[in-house]
């Protein structure tokens, strides 16, 4: 379309050039100028004619093309937004906008397996954003919900599925100058949690000590490329790992949690938090002892005073973690085990080497009904066996990408439904068409509900050129019959 944009107008350009030398050249020289503006008219017409104009105008319409959240109703929540899955340990965060047109407080409560997990009001008489949060304990799938309540009545309650998905298995090494009680019990949780777990630990002059946990039992005197390739994360005393190691694990993308060389002498009871807040318990720390944070490095765990005791910071193609604490153990042994959770998933994650998942599957609308048709996208490089529950779908492969395949189903059930194929396997959930009544081509970006002015063009009418074109046609035609 843009080639024929510029072809026209050249061909249009030349043919007034040819037609004008013409009229120039005409022995008679009356009324050449008219001539040649009804020349010049004819031919600008006609161009006008093939490659009509358009006028510009603003509407405001729903924009659809941005994947803004837009409100059908205007009251209640008109925007909402959470994460569909979540790694045991992590906090859940639910975000979004609740239009009070109530002339009194409104309280809007997250809650699941009969207990209110996070609350909050929303003025009389406004648009507020809302923010809840909650850490799950549970494993697997729930449903969680979210009521708006004034006073005893309920405006509002919604379904918030959640799948919390255990940490992907990792092949763990343990490297220890001298027996460890942290490195000890974090070895059995690890275990317990179906992690490959290898342990060297010293007891002398180049004697160790070897411990394995679903993982096969081999020598790990000499820790040669082939040795460490088996694993994700490598748990190391700093005396324990020489540069050659720690070259070749930044190298190969190798996860590396490298414990300081001092616990301190003066510990003292000190409140660790995560990022966002996240409150993890007290434990006797050296405040001594703290991290120096590079501005390369991001904060992993913080005292009250805002003192690092654990970083990650990027080192090759992998990642290198600090930590100052050494007795997490305690966690376990005070009834914390939520607090063991979350500090050391926090610290695998954040260290662990990255994995190529085998497969994709993305589903669209994000809040798919029963009885409507829903999209479902397949990423994979096997072949495109795709099932939703027992009933097989039938991909169609994209054209210009041939590792997508695309499939329309519709759900026969409410309630969650699982998505499967050859590499990948995907739990999502159907909704009642009650529900979420407010959302309409909701993506997963939050957005304030609103509208967007857009601009659209409205040709013009073919007569503006229609009428000079006959015009400057039948006074050439005249003027020539003179």
């Amino acid at each position: 379309m843009m080639s024929w944009n510029y072809i026209v107008p050249v061909c249009a350009l030349l043919l007034l050039l040819v037609l004008a030398a013409a009229e120039v050249r005409r022995p008679r020289k009356s009324r050449l100028a008219a001539r040649l503006l009804a020349t010049t008219i004819a031919v600008v017409c006609a161009v006008l004619l093939i490659l009509p104009l358009s006028s510009g105008k603003k509407m405001i319409v729903p924009d659809t093309a941005t994947g803004i959240v837009k409100p059908v109703e205007k009251k209640g929540i008109i925007a909402c937004n959470w994460p569909r899955q979540l790694v045991t340990g992590h906090e859940w965060i639910v975000q979004g906008t609740y239009r009070n047109t109530l002339h009194q407080k409104v309280w809007l409560r997250l809650s699941a397996f009969d207990t209110e997990l996070d609350s909050l009001q929303v003025p009389a008489a406004e648009a507020a954003a809302f923010t809840l949060r909650a850490t799950p304990l549970h494993r697997g799938r729930a449903v969680y919900r979210i009521t708006a309540m004034a006073g005893s009545d309920t405006l509002e309650q919604q379904q918030l599925p959640l799948e919390v998905m255990p940490l992907t298995p990792m092949a763990i090494l343990f490297l220890a100058v001298s027996p460890d009680f942290d490195n000890r019990f974090l070895a059995d949780w690890l275990s317990a949690e179906g992690n490959a777990v290898a342990m060297r630990t010293g007891v002398s002059r180049d004697k160790y000590a070897t411990r394995f946990s679903n993982f096969p039992q081999q020598s790990l005197e000499q820790l040669s490329p082939a040795l460490l390739d088996k694993f994700d994360v490598v748990i190391a005393d700093a005396a324990a790992v020489t540069a050659a190691t720690r070259q070749y694990l930044e190298r190969a993308g190798i996860g590396l949690i490298l414990k300081g060389d001092s616990a301190g002498t003066h510990p003292r009871p000190a409140s660790l938090w995560l990022p966002g807040n996240r409150p993890l318990g007290s434990l006797l720390l050296d405040p001594a002892t703290a991290l120096r944070v590079a501005h390369d490095a991001l904060p992993l765990v913080q005292d009250s005073l805002r003192q690092t005791y654990a970083a990650v910071s990027l080192a090759g193609a992998g990642k290198l973690v600090r930590t100052q604490v050494f007795n997490t153990y305690a966690w376990l042994l005070g009834g914390q085990a939520g607090a063991y959770r979350r500090y050391w998933s926090a610290l695998l994650e954040a260290a662990a080497r990255k994995k190529q998942p085998a497969g994709k599957i993305i589903v669209s609308p994000l809040f798919p009904q029963i009885h409507q048709p829903m999209e479902v996208q397949l990423e994979t490089k096997a072949a495109p066996l795709l099932r939703a529950g027992n009933t097989r779908l039938y991909p169609e492969q994209d054209p210009f990408l041939p590792h997508s395949w695309k499939a329309r189903y519709w759900p026969a059930k409410t309630g969650w439904q699982l998505l499967q194929s050859d590499s990948v396997m995907q739990w999502t959930y159907i909704y009642n068409q009650d529900e979420w009544r407010n959302m309409q081509n909701i993506t997963s970006s939050l957005h304030t509900a609103a509208t967007a002015p857009l601009q659209t063009n409205t040709p013009l009418s073919r007569w503006w050129w229609i009428i000079p074109l006959f015009a400057a046609l039948a006074f050439l035609w005249w003027e020539q019959k003179l």
